[in-house]
């Protein structure tokens, strides 16, 4: 038989339970803010200020935004970040191609005529941080589609059905209009004004390509170009010339580099079954490539730089490569 607990431990037990609140209560006034901050990595964010940069890391907190106005139009509300965790929040669908593509963050901020006291957006700005300029320029000329309209916006702009796309440093912008009458190409160069301008590399990328015929397009692909796993970092250029459409793919590094990437498409030729035959010229290393697939096609080692040309065999084409090394 169970003795009962005696009245006065009752007792004392229900005195003390006002006192254990109390300091429950006490001790959660010290709270550290950081473990309640219920905003998410998508929450208020602002834009550069004019001549300043984008942080670097979208992860890291920024401060309170403030309300300012570019070429006529003001900010509405808060900016927004994305980082690779929730970018699929704003670009449901396509967020892995970006991160693919080198993606660090999303800015997204809108704006409206200065002038007007409606707080429905005439604008709304992406910035997507690429870490390259050469990755940015992937994807700006992915996104542009076929024979794009230029125009004159950071270092390369384009206009879309909808606003005005452009690069300018490792910075992505795509600036989309809700209202016709906004003058969106007087609007895209005031906020490239806003960007740092960083490294272009991609123009000194381009100037190694060869000037033999009209080039129709030019692009890069970061990783797998033409299902090799191998291959990285290429830019590649589409030219018509004498009634051909040859591609010529542009692969740059340091010397060793470039040795050991020539060693890994030898590995490929050797486990492929591919064909090749060594061709002197200029003092380079050039390759006529027998390939049942991609039909013949030319590889050549330069220096810090690797080419492959294909689209054609005719040993002619080699001029406007070796000519550059020999």
């Amino acid at each position: 038989m169970m003795r009962s607990v005696p009245l006065v431990y009752r007792l004392l037990l229900l005195g003390l339970l006002p006192c254990i609140a109390w300091i429950f209560y006490v001790r959660g006034q010290s709270y550290d803010p950081a473990l309640i901050d219920f905003r998410t990595a998508a929450g208020p964010a602002t834009t550069p200020m004019a001549g300043s940069a984008l942080p670097q890391s979208v992860d890291r907190a920024a401060p309170a935004p403030a309300v300012r106005e570019i070429a006529g139009f003001r900010q509405v509300g808060e900016g927004h970040r994305y980082t690779k965790d929730n970018l699929y929040e704003h670009v449901d669908g396509h967020a892995e191609y970006f991160i693919s593509a080198g993606f660090m963050g999303l800015t997204v901020t809108e704006y409206a005529a200065a002038g007007s006291v409606a707080k429905q957006a005439d604008i709304q700005v992406e910035v997507y941080d690429m870490g390259k300029g050469i990755q940015a320029f992937g994807v700006l000329s992915d996104e542009s589609g076929e024979n794009p309209q230029a125009v004159s916006a950071g270092a390369m702009g384009f206009r879309t059905s909808g606003g005005v796309n452009f690069i300018k440093g490792r910075y992505y912008v795509k600036i989309s209009t809700f209202n016709a009458k906004v003058p969106v190409g007087k609007f895209a160069r005031a906020f490239s004004d806003t960007l740092p301008s960083g490294q272009d590399s991609f123009n000194k990328v381009f100037a190694m390509f060869p000037d033999m015929g009209k080039v129709r397009k030019t692009r890069y692909v970061k990783d797998g170009y033409r299902g090799l796993d191998f291959l990285h970092n290429v830019t590649e250029r589409e030219y018509s010339t004498g009634g051909k459409k040859i591609t010529v793919a542009l692969m740059t590094g340091s010397l060793p580099e470039m040795k050991a990437l020539l060693s890994s498409f030898m590995d490929y030729f050797r486990k492929s079954g591919v064909r090749y035959e060594k061709i002197e010229r200029g003092g380079s290393e050039v390759y006529k490539v027998l390939d049942k697939y991609e039909g013949n096609w030319f590889l050549i080692s330069a220096g810090n730089s690797i080419f492959g040309v294909f689209g054609t065999d005719d040993e002619d084409i080699l001029k406007y490569f070796t000519k550059r090394t020999g």
